[in-house]
């Protein structure tokens, strides 16, 4: 181990001991400045529609707690959260109380990701708007409505349950 040590380079050592670490932080610190780039996007209050501005908040608020939930470590390293209280609960609890507030708009906020309907796989709000036909077009090419002869007829009906049907017991 030491003959290793010796013949690596910096970059090596830091690879193999600090690797994942690095990678962690990484991770973290772009979750951090998307979170603070959006939080103070919001906060320059240039948004003309308060109701945008509304759920954009909530949709911040929500982004925050979901990555608070995920990783809280250092919230109690630095002594923030301090052992015993449940933290967990509480962020819990306000990311259900953000999805309540955020739910009645929630159709047309994924709608605005512009999403496709080939990705994302819903009759509602999908960009026709034609909730029903689009149903019943998935009902027809199911392929539980496909048979091998092309009738309504299940394969393998004829041949294993029809004789059970007709037989005497």
């Amino acid at each position: 181990m030491q003959e290793t040590l010796k013949t690596s380079s910096k970059k090596d050592f830091t690879n193999l001991h600090y690797g994942e670490d690095v990678t962690d932080m990484a991770v973290s610190h772009i979750n951090y400045v998307i979170f603070n780039l959006f939080k103070e996007r919001l906060s320059r209050g240039n948004i003309k529609c308060k109701n945008v501005e509304k759920n954009l908040n909530q949709l911040c608020i929500l982004y925050g707690l979901s990555l608070l939930r995920k990783d809280c470590q250092g919230c109690f390293e630095s002594g923030y959260f301090n052992a015993g209280s449940p933290y967990s609960e509480w962020i819990i609890q306000a990311m259900k109380t953000t999805n309540l507030i955020i739910r009645p708009q929630i159709v047309n906020i994924i709608e605005s990701f512009g999403i496709s309907d080939m990705r994302l796989q819903s009759a509602i709000g999908n960009s026709y708007g034609d909730i029903y036909e689009t149903h019943l077009r998935w009902a027809e090419e199911s392929r539980l409505n496909t048979t091998k002869a092309g009738d309504a007829i299940p394969d393998g009906y004829l041949e294993y349950i029809t004789p059970i049907l007709k037989a005497k017991l």
